[in-house]
């Protein structure tokens, strides 16, 4: 999960480590973050099911949905890219849908990690639960480092300069 890979760099960045949040039953962290203050959090939930967790977070911390960022692998963004982006559509992803229901709104920040389309006519449900081959193995490590460092611009700048900063990768 490349979402949790992510959250787990920025917990060791704010130098903190993963707890249960006993309201929600996701793992939390709560900090700093580039002098903003964040809350980490991981589901203990299937993917699909994000929301039922993300939701409660949000209401327990006065969060509003705009301010929520939601790190997710992309299938229409190419293997590595990073992109950014505030509300749109679920793309077929279930873990977005159902973190937009909780939230009554779609209005929340992504940072959209590519791990391209599947190969021929193979299920997109199926392709995104494999592992990564040797080769993406190899490169996930450096693009979950970048994918951190797009969640840091976008908390310190706002998405509009993280944006132009990200997308000139």
């Amino acid at each position: 999960n490349v979402g949790f890979m992510v959250a787990d760099l920025l917990a060791a960045r704010i130098g903190a480590a993963f707890s249960v949040h006993k309201k929600s039953g996701a793992e939390i962290v709560t900090g700093l973050l580039g002098g903003h203050r964040v809350v980490l959090a991981k589901p203990r939930t299937y993917m699909n099911e994000s929301g039922r967790q993300v939701g409660p977070l949000a209401k327990f911390y006065s969060v509003p949905p705009a301010d929520i960022v939601v790190v997710h692998d992309e299938l229409d963004i190419a293997f590595g890219k990073i992109r950014l982006k505030l509300g749109g559509g679920e793309g077929g992803h279930n873990g977005l849908r159902s973190v937009a229901n909780a939230l009554g709104t779609k209005e929340f920040q992504r940072v959209r990690i590519g791990i391209g389309r599947p190969p021929g006519r193979k299920d997109p449900a199926a392709f995104v639960l494999e592992p990564f081959s040797a080769r993406e193995r190899d490169e996930v490590p450096t693009i979950c480092e970048q994918a951190a460092d797009a969640t840091q611009l976008l908390v310190e700048l706002g998405l509009e300069p993280a944006q132009n900063h990200i997308h000139a990768w």
